[in-house]
């Protein structure tokens, strides 16, 4: 009887920890790997401060040594800053003129072909939705239960 007392206190003490796993953490990286096109930088980042057109590149940068406004313009009012991209590598461009910033590199489709950041970190800690954290804990109970019905059918509790 002790022991099966000392499961039923595990499996409160677990879903009550469980019940903090509410909230996911994206780090920098992933944040950044999010955007696969233009129109996805442009949801995450807001309107670039630059714009560079190259051969076959174009380059955004996000100054964030500012607070940056999402979604402030529509995708199709972005003004082109001269070409500082070089013909054959992203690399070679010339150096940034901000401390802080994010760059992204496009191809003549629309999709992230590279992205480069410094000084910044974009890791976001969100919310996870209800239902998201009502299955968690609801699953998490679910298997501690089938455990602890498992250990006191193994030490004969449900024998008549």
């Amino acid at each position: 009887m002790k022991r099966s007392q000392f499961l039923l206190g595990v499996l409160c003490l677990i879903i009550l920890a469980l019940c903090s796993c509410t909230h996911t953490l994206y780090t920098h990286q992933q944040v950044l790997q999010q955007c696969h096109t233009k129109e996805d930088v442009f949801a995450e980042m807001g309107q670039p401060d630059e714009i560079n057109p190259g051969i076959g590149l174009e380059q955004w940068t996000y100054n964030m040594d500012k607070q940056h406004l999402k979604k402030s313009k529509r995708l199709n009012d972005f003004k082109a800053m001269p070409d500082t991209l070089v013909k054959d590598s992203v690399q070679l461009a010339k150096p940034g003129k901000y401390a802080r910033y994010v760059k992204f590199m496009f191809d003549d489709k629309g999709t992230v072909v590279g992205y480069k950041s410094d000084g910044v970190d974009l890791t976001t800690n969100k919310r996870d939705s209800f239902g998201k954290s009502l299955v968690n804990i609801t699953g998490a109970a679910l298997v501690v239960s089938a455990l602890i019905a498992f250990e006191l059918y193994k030490d004969g509790a449900f024998d008549n």
